[in-house]
Order: structure tokens, then sequence, then C-alpha cells
């Protein structure tokens, strides 16, 4: 199993917040740079954090162009956080398989409004579910639209 990371999570980037009774959204916008076509199943890509308390609206997960040209693909992907790996999506075939750009917007039920309770930032990850067919070099991309909940207690 391989691991691969973006520029966000190489670099540390700190995760955005906003918070308060009169919060606004922020994201987590990462890219990776071009994977190769070595990624097999089990391999993650680290894509970045969440900090304690965030609560995710929403989860996109974009290919930018094709990732299996099989006729017959077979990549599938996950992607949630350390320890729930397919929070947001379990094994879906939208994205990488057809020619071009691709992305799924759709959400787990189970991912909805997902709050981050552990106290600390959580790593946001994708998963190959299953390794491609025939896989071809490629560029993902994942964006997880947030808000950062007050902790319990602390409004007067």
């Amino acid at each position: 199993m391989a691991t691969w990371q973006t520029a966000i999570y190489a670099n540390k980037v700190p995760a955005g917040t906003g918070h308060g009774d009169f919060c606004s959204s922020t994201h987590l916008h990462a890219v990776t740079g071009t994977l190769p076509t070595s990624l097999a199943t089990n391999d993650v890509i680290n894509f970045g954090y969440l900090p304690a308390n965030a609560v995710a609206v929403s989860a996109i997960l974009k290919a930018q162009s094709q990732l299996d040209s099989n006729g017959a693909p077979t990549l599938t992907l996950d992607l949630g956080v350390t320890g729930t790996p397919q929070l947001w999506k379990a094994a879906i075939t939208t994205v990488g398989r057809a020619a071009g750009v691709s992305s799924d917007n759709t959400i787990a039920s189970a991912g909805g409004l997902y709050k981050n309770t552990t106290g600390s930032k959580v790593l946001v990850i994708g998963t190959v579910h299953a390794q491609a067919a025939t896989a071809v070099a490629g560029v993902l991309e994942v964006d997880i639209e947030y808000y950062v909940e007050d902790a319990s207690g602390s409004n007067p």
C-alpha cells in the first residue's frame, strides 16, 4: 500500500476556521500532483485536515481527466477521514472512469453533516477501493465545505 499526499497536507497548511454563532462556511480544497499509473487497491491519498468541531456540509471528488481507460473500467474510490475512510463516498464509480473531467458530489448518508468531535484536527483521505483495469496518470481534486461550531457551552 502506497500513500500519496497533496501540497496542503505536505506543507501542513492549517485548516481554515470560521466559527461562532454567525459562522460562515469555509473549504478544504486540495489538488493532488499527477498520480502515477501504479495506484493500487488500498493506496491512500492524504488531502488535508478538518479542524476540531468542523461540520461537513458537502464533499466533492473530481478527476481532472480519465484515470481508468479500459473499456470495462474497474477503478473505484472512497473518500472519508482517518478511521472512517468511506464516510462520504464508498467505492464510487463516477470519478475517473470516463474520458475527460468527472466528479461526484453525493454524500453517503452517514457522512451528512458529519461533525469532527475528536477534539483535534482529522485527516481527510481518499482511498483506492479497487485499482484501475488500465491505469492512466492523472489528478484528483477534493473540496469539503464545512463550518466550525463553537465548543459546547462557550456562549454566555
